[in-house]
């Protein structure tokens, strides 16, 4: 039971409002079949009516059904877990069962097992506190902040961690005030429970997973719904209530006040006032969830306008037609610029390649490497195997040709340009690679902005996959002129290899100032159902003298391209590379 401060009844009254029936049957008001109450002590120190409802749980697909036991407070239409629920997302989480559970009266304490790493549930004061957010929830390798490693991957054996140039940092003790934000956790005889929303928000959202709720069912989402997952969210039905719309936007107040990693460059100190200062907070809290999520939208877009950010689903509670009608034009300045910019540049490439511009090619002396997405590896590839040129979409494969290609006997490559000019970003490790491919040490760096901790994992590479890692697998110290083409459409993992490649006196950078990008995208769903994803706390930084530093404002390229159609003409680009020294 939650100890808190309760006025001195009469046991006349209590026995009162007993017989009145307090014992009766609730039915979760967001769920149309009947649920089974968990009984209610006829005690004096009673405090809350919990209902229990057993609903489908379907785990990130349409085939991996279970049950999971939602719990309503005292007739609200907020969807609540208990601890031990809890507990099961957690061991799912790295699919073992590093953590452990134990109660003290008004704390519920979640251990990471042979550590002294904890999370605990203060019921008497509504708060989460973690004494290390990350070393908490991060995978058991790699550093205390990431955003990917290559370990347990198809790519693991062509990386190998150097410890000598990889630290840690650790983060303050992190805790989260839910008092703020009008949002209770419960104890309640022997019962603890959480909002369901809120568990998503802080501990499911740090790997990319968050939970969807449509009273009907509930969703373990692995950053997106497939196609199944959809069609069985979107066919449930509801309405939304004050109350639900009250704990939806002040949920959604408290995951973006923690979690948006670039507060402090848009100047929010309050996701609450900045609502209010956009003009969007009453369509936010109202009951109208059509409204809402246009809003939100609208919000994302104009406000925020970061390109990391954007609304990505509607709630199942929205008319998707006047959804779609409504936010068909909605687009944010910046991103409108950026589209605007990257229609010029792959008109001038289409023109320069009506055939497609090939992933590798020579120019006389001069190799080019192009891809416009950092991939994510696949296990349907052997990484290990000569490269094929039908792979050669796969970033890896690239640069496995590639390098066979520049090193091979009698080779007549003395310049090599990567091109990234349309490359607007993609996987962090896939990034690390390239950089490792030009630098012989891949480094990714990350911040996390809501704790203070950071990490740099600097990581070498096989290229030539003899299973050894050595001067053979990267340009770095063969005599090679290396150059890196970019414009303010790299963006992302498109703009961070090129500010490691600025650290670097062996990189020469060509084009305009990349268009920047340091957050990792952080997917999230609102309690109302909607998804979203936000430039999120861990921040893709440089280390440089010790230090971490932000690389949103893009890199300037040590010589200026003027014309984007110069970009492209690659006998021209070929014969100034030639005559730069």
């Amino acid at each position: 039971m939650k100890t808190k401060k309760l006025k001195i009844i009469s046991l006349l009254l209590v026995l009162t409002v007993l017989l009145a029936g307090c014992n009766g049957n609730v039915s979760s008001p967001m769920e149309t079949n009947s649920s089974e109450d968990i009984p209610v002590k006829a005690d004096i120190t009673s405090q809350y009516r919990i209902t229990e409802d057993t609903v489908p749980f379907y785990v990130e697909d349409a085939s991996h059904k279970e049950t999971i036991n939602l719990y309503y407070v005292d007739g609200g239409t907020v969807p609540y877990i208990s601890m031990d629920t809890v507990l099961e997302f957690l061991q799912n989480l790295h699919d073992k069962e590093l953590y452990e559970l134990e109660y003290n009266g008004e704390h519920a304490i979640f251990t990471r097992k042979g550590t002294k790493l904890t999370c605990d549930f203060d019921f008497e004061n509504d708060t989460i506190t973690f004494f290390d957010y990350d070393a908490f929830l991060r995978n058991e390798a790699g550093p205390i902040v990431n955003v990917g490693i290559p370990d347990d991957s198809a790519i693991a054996p062509l990386f190998s961690e150097e410890e000598v140039y990889s630290n840690d940092r650790y983060g303050k003790v992190m805790t989260f005030d839910l008092k703020p934000y009008d949002i209770n956790i419960v104890h309640e005889g022997d019962g603890y429970y959480a909002p369901l929303q809120t568990i998503s928000d802080i501990i499911l959202t740090y790997n990319v997973d968050f939970i969807l709720c449509n009273g009907e069912a509930v969703f373990y989402v692995p950053g997106a719904l497939d196609d199944d997952l959809a069609k069985i969210y979107y066919s449930a039905s509801s309405t939304r209530t004050e109350e639900f719309a009250k704990f939806d936007y002040n949920e959604l107040c408290l995951a973006l006040d923690y979690e948006y990693g670039l507060k402090e460059i848009h100047n929010i100190t309050s996701f609450d006032d900045f609502f209010f200062e956009c003009g969007v907070r009453n369509k936010l809290m109202g009951t109208d969830q059509t409204e809402a999520d246009i809003a939100l939208k609208q919000f994302i877009e104009y406000q925020l306008d970061d390109l990391h950010s954007g609304f990505n689903t509607r709630s199942y509670m929205s008319d998707e037609e006047t959804f779609e009608k409504a936010s068909a034009e909605i687009a944010g300045p910046w991103r409108l610029r950026f589209n605007h910019n990257s229609k010029d540049f792959l008109n001038a490439r289409d023109k320069a390649f009506p055939e497609g511009v090939p992933p590798y090619e020579e120019i006389g002396d001069t190799a080019y490497i192009t891809f416009d997405h950092f991939s994510h590896p696949v296990d349907e590839i052997d990484y290990m195997s000569d490269p094929t040129e039908e792979e050669l979409y796969d970033t890896i494969r690239l640069i496995q040709y590639s390098r066979d290609k520049i090193l091979r006997p009698d080779s007549p490559i003395k310049n090599v340009v990567m091109d990234l000019s349309l490359n607007p970003g993609g996987t962090a490790v896939s990034a690390a690679y390239v950089i490792a491919f030009y630098l012989g040490l891949g480094d990714l760096s990350v911040v996390n902005t809501m704790t203070g901790a950071a990490g740099v994992a600097a990581y070498q590479i096989d290229t030539n996959r003899d299973g050894e890692f050595n001067a053979e697998d990267h340009l770095s110290l063969k005599g090679l002129n290396l150059y890196c083409l970019i414009s303010p459409e790299s963006f992302s993992c498109g703009n961070l290899v090129p500010n490691a490649f600025m650290m670097s006196p062996r990189v020469t950078l060509l084009g305009m100032t990349s268009g920047g990008g340091s957050c990792g995208v952080h997917h999230m769903s609102t309690a109302g159902g909607s998804t979203i994803q936000i430039s999120g706390y861990k921040r893709i930084s440089i280390f440089k003298n010790g230090s971490f530093y932000d690389i949103d404002r893009g890199a300037t390229p040590d010589f200026g391209i003027a014309k984007i159609d110069d970009y492209y003409d690659r006998k021209a680009l070929t014969d100034y590379i030639d005559n730069l020294f």
